[in-house]
């Protein structure tokens, strides 16, 4: 019987800021930023209600069979409590075409 090889793909990990939707590339061997290069909003989320650190989800995308694209997001929800993390416009009282 012949030894069947282990499969070998090639991850790719980008990720992408909750409030400006900015797509940072990583590369391997390199810490993952704390902050958006965008906008500098941090990169990590910790919830106000239940103490905790909110994990990133991720979507893959697989442009060929031994290549994948992992995109991590930030959550705009505890994963835990479901509380809000963040809240948009809308939330802190402006509406369209109003500023602060």
């Amino acid at each position: 019987m012949a030894k069947e090889k282990p499969a070998k793909y090639k991850i790719s990990v980008d990720l992408q800021c909750g409030a400006c939707a900015a797509i940072m590339h990583t590369h391997p061997g390199e810490p993952l930023p704390k902050f958006c290069a965008g906008c500098g909003a941090g990169m990590e989320k910790f919830c106000l209600t239940c103490h905790k650190k909110v994990e990133m989800f991720f979507e893959e995308w697989w442009p060929e069979d031994d290549e994948c694209v992992r995109t991590y997001s930030t959550p705009r929800r505890c994963t835990r409590c479901n509380a809000v993390l963040e809240m948009g416009p809308a939330d802190r009282g402006f509406d369209d075409g109003e500023t602060a």
